[in-house]
């Protein structure tokens, strides 16, 4: 399956970070101000695009690198992991949003804990209703 996510409302721009053993990675990512003040961080699975390790597999030090570079506080910050449509019959492989808590330790985040979301939660969650 190739599929290579665009640029839409879930990802603006691309992110590098360091996978398993140091391997340049990549992700879509789109930070989001909202009006309560917090920050919504999007990141996207980029599949062919991501030369290394998936989101999915170093998902607390990519988003404590995310927190770390947006110079938010651990507690205004939100994080969501998006995998886009593989354009499959099995569902399995269709758009999924996962809202991803952590555990902090004044440096790092660790244990992550996904909740599946709708496309129509994550959309509220950008406006910060």
């Amino acid at each position: 399956m190739e599929i290579n996510p665009a640029f839409d409302k879930y990802m603006d721009h691309y992110f590098d970070y360091l996978g398993f053993w140091d391997s340049p990675s990549k992700c879509g990512l789109k930070l989001v101000k909202r009006k309560d003040g917090k920050t919504l961080a999007i990141a996207t699975e980029i599949y062919r695009q991501n030369p290394g390790t998936p989101v999915t597999e170093v998902v607390a030090p990519l988003a404590t690198q995310i927190l770390k570079t947006s110079k938010e506080a651990p507690g205004n910050f939100i994080f969501i992991e998006h995998t886009p449509d593989l354009g499959s019959k099995l569902s399995f492989y269709g758009e999924t949003f996962d809202m991803v808590e952590f555990e902090w330790d004044g440096e790092n985040f660790s244990n992550p804990v996904w909740t599946r979301l709708s496309n129509e939660q994550v959309d509220g969650m950008m406006e910060g209703l």
